[in-house]
C-alpha cells in the first residue's frame, strides 16, 4: 500500500478496530533515540533518531526505527492515530529501497509484514497538513496495533505511544490561521484561504481544535457556492482530546467548474466518542450552516500571437507578466523584486519562446543551461521555458529579504506547475529532452555540428551524414543519459559514434544495461540511459542507424 491508501480500506480498518481500547491519557514521552518503545509477543521497538526522508527533496522529517520479531511467528504490525505536535496526522511505516548505500523509493505502508526472526530498520513518516507545518518536530504520537494475519482486522492496539522530538513552542491561535466560523465548548473551526486545484477546481483549508476529553469527527455534508449548490464534499478530519486537525475542503460538480468564489457555506455534522477507533462508525450529529466571505479571486489571462497563459489568483497579484511583439511569448517576473532592483532581470521566474525545428536542433548540439523544450504543437513550433540560472530576488534591505524569502521559494517552486498548465490550456504535446555531453553529441551528429562516422565491427566507419538522422536521434535522446560513479564500462561490442577530428567518441555498449562510454582526449567518463526501453535499446537505436548509412555507402 503506498502513500496514496484509498479512504475506503481506511475507515473499513478503523471499524476493524472498534471498542478495542479507549482513549486513555498520554504516557511519558519517550526519547527518538534508543528508547524501546513497543514490546509484545517477541516483537521489540526501539527508535533510532530523528533523519529527513533521504528520498524527498523537501524536508520532510522522519523518525527511524529497529523492529526485531524474535518470536516464532510472523507479526503483522500497524501504525494508527497518529500525530504531530498536537496536530492529527496520518503516520506511516516506510520500508526505504537502497543500493550501494543509496536511497531511491520506498513503500510508504500502514501496516507491514515482519517476519519470524528479523531485524529490519523501517522510519515513521508523515502526511504533510495543510497549511501548516511539520517542523520544527515536538512531539510524536501514536498507537502500534498487531493483527492475526496480513489481511486480519487488528486485535491488539496499545496506548497512545509519545516521542518528545523538541522543546515545547507555543501553538498558534486558530483564528491566525483562517476566519472562525464555529467556536464553542466543543470545538473551534477555521476556514483558511481559498486556493484553486488544477485537477478539482476550489479548494479551501479547515482547521479544527477539539476542547473536550473526547474524539470529534466532523464530516461536511454539502455545500453552496455563489448560488451554486454541491452535493459532494470532499472532507473529513477528526482531532484526539485536546488536539486539533486540518484538512483541505474540495467539491463535486456545481463548485468544481467555477474558478472562484466569493461566497461559501458549508453544512457539517459532528460526531463524538471514547473511542479514537470508533470515530467513524457513528452518525454524525448536524451542526447549523456556516458562511464565509471571500475576497473576489483575480486570475491573471494573458494572450499572445494566439497563445494563452493563465495565472491563478494566488500568484497573478505577486508577478508581473509581459507580453512582448517579438522574441518570448510571456516573460513572468516577481513583481516585488522588480520594483526593489529597478533593473532589467530582477525579479525574473521564466519566459516562454516558440521555435522552429531547425532552432530547436541547433540548441539541442549545445549546452543548454537555463532553457528546456516542452511542448510543440501540430504546425511543427517547439515551446521552451528559459529560466535564470542565478537568483534574481530582491528587496531593498536584509530584513525584507529575509521576511520575504518564502513568497520566493513558493513562487520559484510554482514555475513548473505554470508550464503544465500554458501546455495543456493551449493544446501543445509534451516532448522531453535530454542535455547530457552524450545527447548533444548525438544531436551534433544528427543535425550539425562536426563529422561524424559510426562504426562497429561488422563494416568499419561509415560517414553518419550519408542519411538523414533526424528520427534516429529522437529516439536516443528520449532516454536521458546520466553520469555513473565507480562502475567499469561492460565487456562486449559496441557501436561507435566517432568525431576524428575532434579525438571524441562514443561508444554504445549492446550489453544490457545501456550503458555508454565517452572517450573524449584520452579522458573517458561512463554514462547509463535513465529511461531504457528494453525492447530498444540506445545501442540499438545507434546500429539502425549506422546500418542505414552503410547501405547508402553500399556496404551492406
Amino acid at each position: 500500500m503506498k502513500k496514496t491508501i484509498a479512504l475506503l480500506l481506511t475507515v473499513l480498518l478503523l471499524a476493524g478496530l472498534a471498542a478495542l481500547t479507549s482513549g486513555a491519557a498520554f504516557a511519558e514521552a519517550y526519547s527518538p533515540d534508543g528508547s524501546v518503545i513497543f514490546e509484545k509477543d517477541g516483537l521489540k521497538i526501539t527508535t533510532a533518531g530523528l533523519a529527513m526522508d533521504p528520498t524527498s527533496a523537501d524536508e520532510d522529517p522522519i523518525l527511524w526505527i529497529d523492529v526485531e520479531n524474535s518470536g516464532a511467528e510472523d507479526a503483522f504490525l500497524g501504525v494508527h492515530d497518529g500525530a504531530v505536535n498536537g496536530v492529527t496526522c496520518d503516520v506511516w511505516i516506510i520500508d526505504f529501497y537502497t543500493e550501494d548505500g543509496e536511497y531511491y523509493g520506498g513503500d510508504y505502508e500502514y501496516d507491514v509484514t515482519v517476519p519470524a526472526g528479523s531485524q529490519h530498520r523501517y522510519a515513521l513518516g508523515f502526511m504533510k497538513l495543510p497549511g501548516l507545518s511539520l517542523l520544527p518536530l515536538e512531539e510524536i504520537a501514536l498507537r502500534f496495533t498487531l493483527a492475526e494475519s496480513q489481511y486480519a482486522w487488528p486485535s491488539f492496539a496499545t496506548d497512545p505511544v509519545v516521542i518528545a522530538c523538541g522543546e515545547r513552542t507555543a501553538r498558534p491561535d486558530i483564528a491566525s490561521l483562517g476566519t472562525v466560523v464555529l467556536d464553542n465548548d466543543e470545538l473551534t473551526v477555521a476556514l483558511g484561504p481559498q486556493d484553486y486545484e488544477d485537477w478539482g477546481g476550489p479548494v479551501v483549508t479547515l482547521y479544527l481544535d477539539n476542547k473536550t476529553d473526547r474524539y470529534l469527527a466532523l464530516t461536511a455534508n454539502s455545500a453552496e457556492a455563489d448560488g451554486n449548490p454541491c452535493e459532494e464534499v470532499y472532507f473529513s478530519a477528526y482531532a484526539a482530546p485536546g488536539r486539533r486537525a486540518a484538512a483541505a475542503v474540495s467539491f463535486g460538480p456545481g463548485i468544481r467548474e467555477l474558478k472562484g468564489f466569493e461566497t461559501l457555506t458549508l453544512s457539517f455534522a459532528l460526531a463524538r466518542t471514547d473511542a479514537w477507533d470508533a470515530v467513524w462508525q457513528l452518525e454524525g450529529e448536524a451542526l447549523d450552516p456556516v458562511t464565509i466571505q471571500y475576497p473576489s479571486q483575480h486570475w491573471g489571462e494573458y494572450e499572445n500571437r494566439g497563445l494563452k497563459l493563465e495565472i491563478k489568483p494566488k500568484y497573478n497579484d505577486l508577478v508581473t507578466v509581459e507580453t512582448p511583439a517579438e522574441g518570448a511569448l510571456f516573460t513572468v517576473s516577481e513583481t516585488a523584486s522588480l520594483e526593489a532592483g529597478k533593473h532589467e532581470g530582477a525579479g525574473w521566474l521564466f519566459s516562454i519562446e516558440a521555435v522552429d525545428r531547425a532552432r530547436l536542433r541547433e540548441l539541442l548540439g549545445q549546452d543548454m543551461s537555463g532553457v528546456y523544450a516542452f511542448a510543440k504543437d501540430e504546425a511543427g513550433q517547439y515551446y521552451l521555458c528559459w529560466h535564470p540560472t542565478d537568483v534574481r530576488y530582491e528587496r531593498e534591505t536584509a530584513e525584507e529579504m529575509a521576511r520575504d524569502q518564502a513568497q520566493w521559494t513558493m513562487l520559484c517552486e510554482w514555475v513548473e506547475t505554470a508550464i503544465w498548465n500554458f501546455q495543456e490550456q493551449n493544446g501543445l504535446d509534451f516532448v522531453s529532452y535530454g542535455n547530457s555531453e552524450v545527447d548533444m553529441l548525438i544531436a551534433r551528429a544528427a543535425w550539425g555540428g562536426g563529422k561524424a562516422t559510426l562504426s562497429t565491427t561488422e563494416f568499419g566507419p561509415v560517414d553518419a551524414g550519408l542519411v538523414d538522422g533526424s528520427d534516429w536521434a529522437e529516439a536516443a535522446l528520449q532516454s536521458g543519459f546520466s553520469v555513473v560513479e565507480g562502475e567499469e564500462a561492460p565487456d562486449g561490442e559496441y557501436v561507435v559514434l566517432a568525431f576524428p577530428e575532434e579525438d571524441m567518441r562514443l561508444d554504445f555498449f549492446t550489453a544490457p544495461g545501456d550503458y555508454v562510454r565517452l572517450v573524449h582526449d584520452g579522458r573517458e567518463t561512463l554514462y547509463q540511459a535513465l529511461w531504457s526501453d528494453d525492447a530498444m535499446p540506445v545501442s540499438a537505436i545507434m546500429r539502425n542507424w549506422y546500418h542505414a548509412a552503410a547501405e547508402k555507402a553500399g556496404m551492406k
